[in-house]
């Protein structure tokens, strides 16, 4: 269930109030889950997002007890169509120009993104709320909802320990949007438009991580807004967990391989020891 999952993934979240850089995401096919799996329901169905929020809140009340100061901020976008939308902008469809900038010291900022500093776990829900209702999220054949864009929702930490150190963490949670084979979405139009970016970029991510397994000197971050965004998230100094999402479906069995394949892929990519 819900609290088994985030049982597993909890010390991660941990990790990004002791200074580390985490990125958690879901990967799968449309229809598997993975929204789900991050946001949930309601009481017990609640899901990893609102379930690190408590946590992340609740350890903070307590380092803040023994004398760490902690601030939190919020940023949440979406890719949609190669293109990067502020889903707290009070105008997410504004054309304003977002830049992916990363600095020497592995932090990365997108310009011009709404940022806002939160104080609890109800503040964050409420901001989720309103991304999730700005959210791209069409009907096919394979999902009444499905999310035809990638979320990223980051938490910047910026403190200092007892001993007087300065603490950059950070938390990425990323719901993806998820991999379809179009024949059986029926995608036509807008959504096969969407359907091949959507793919196209899962395919960019697959491709880094094969390099990343491989060793290989050029790792292609920059093939997609995706990989390049999470750049430091997948190759950097930081903590990655991938969590994949399959259908008990027989109609999806092909799907399900294609997943684990990928699945076995990222479980064998190894990341220098995070610091």
């Amino acid at each position: 269930d819900q609290k088994e999952v985030f049982d597993e993934v909890s010390l991660l979240v941990q990790s990004a109030l002791d200074g580390y850089k985490v990125c958690i995401f879901t990967y799968g096919q449309t229809g598997s889950g993975k929204t789900y799996t991050m946001l949930g329901g309601q009481g017990d169905a609640r899901g990893l997002i609102p379930r690190s929020m408590e946590q992340m809140f609740s350890s903070q009340a307590l380092l803040e007890s023994k004398g760490m100061k902690v601030s939190i901020t919020a940023t949440l976008l979406e890719i949609y169509n190669e293109d990067i939308r502020d889903l707290l902008s009070d105008a997410p469809d504004a054309k304003k120009e977002y830049k992916i900038k990363h600095d020497d010291e592995g932090n990365t900022r997108v310009t011009n993104l709404c940022q806002v500093e939160v104080f609890s776990a109800g503040e964050v829900e409420a901001l989720m709320r309103q991304a999730n209702a700005a959210r791209a999220v069409a009907k096919t054949n394979m999902n009444d909802r499905s999310s035809r864009s990638h979320m990223v929702m980051r938490l910047c930490l910026d403190g200092v320990n007892e001993a007087g150190e300065p603490i950059h963490g950070a938390l990425n949670l990323v719901d993806l949007a998820g991999s379809e084979r179009l024949s059986r979405t029926g995608a036509t139009g807008d959504r096969l438009k969407e359907a091949q970016a959507i793919n196209k970029s899962l395919s960019s991510l697959g491709d880094v991580i094969f390099a990343l397994a491989s060793k290989e000197k050029h790792v292609p971050f920059r093939n997609s807004k995706l990989t390049y965004l999470l750049k430091n998230s997948l190759g950097g100094d930081c903590k990655t967990l991938m969590l994949v999402n399959v259908s008990p479906s027989l109609e999806s069995a092909q799907e399900t391989i294609c997943s684990l394949r990928f699945a076995s892929k990222v479980n064998a990519c190894a990341l220098k020891r995070a610091s």
